[in-house]
């Protein structure tokens, strides 16, 4: 393992005893997932806290239904804290990541990181911030599912594309608009034909092009 992923992502690193940053460093396996592969924690069952080193993930919720609604993402040099959130007393959450691109990620198993959060008070409060900072950014995407219009949400989501990919050409479909909107892919097709008529998009096969960023900002 890459010491210094671990010193440049957990601020509390410093704080850590030389004993403890070696079981973090000796502890962590290596996963590289490819594109679209799924990963589901929750259930009672704790992944552990994972670092994404390199790529970007999406993390949903699934419905019994089996749609989904996209919760945030990850990119690198992000730790995935909810994977391990179940270690905690009564909190346990069901969700589901999904690879973007090619991804690799390191993974501290549960009993390695449970082990130092009860030792250290820096690896507690680090996680505890973590944890509501998280729970915040979820309660925002449902404040904003609830209060603000569906034009609105796609014209996000294709912003934060944007930012993602850093291009004005995206390659998406409208599938996966829907799923970070929170709406159906017909909802999006025909707010999307709306946003080409008024000149803020160029539609094609699989793909989205920006032509107005501030205009979309605006909605």
């Amino acid at each position: 393992m890459n010491r210094k992923n671990f010193e440049k992502v957990f601020p509390f690193w410093p704080e850590l005893t030389g004993k403890q940053q070696e079981e973090i460093i000796n502890s962590a396996t290596v996963n590289i997932c490819e594109k679209k592969t799924r990963l589901h924690f929750g259930g009672g069952e704790c992944a552990g806290v994972q670092i994404i080193v390199a790529g970007r993930t999406r993390v949903f919720i699934t419905s019994p239904g089996g749609g989904d609604i996209t919760l945030f993402r990850l990119i690198e040099g992000d730790v995935s804290i909810l994977s391990a959130a179940c270690m905690l007393n009564g909190l346990d959450i069901e969700l589901d990541m999904e690879m973007e691109t090619d991804t690799e990620l390191y993974t501290i198993p549960k009993q390695v990181y449970k082990k130092l959060y009860d030792e250290s008070p820096a690896v507690k409060d680090y996680t505890l911030e973590m944890i509501s900072e998280k729970f915040s950014d979820i309660m925002w995407l449902f404040n904003q599912f609830v209060f603000s219009n569906v034009a609105s949400r796609i014209a996000g989501a294709l912003l934060e594309h944007r930012g993602l990919d850093g291009s004005d050409e995206l390659k998406i479909t409208h599938e996966e608009i829907a799923r970070d909107a929170g709406t159906a892919r017909e909802v999006v097709t025909r707010i999307l034909k709306q946003f080409q008529t008024d000149g803020l998009v160029g539609l094609g096969r699989g793909k989205v092009t920006v032509l107005d960023a501030a205009g979309l900002g605006r909605i």
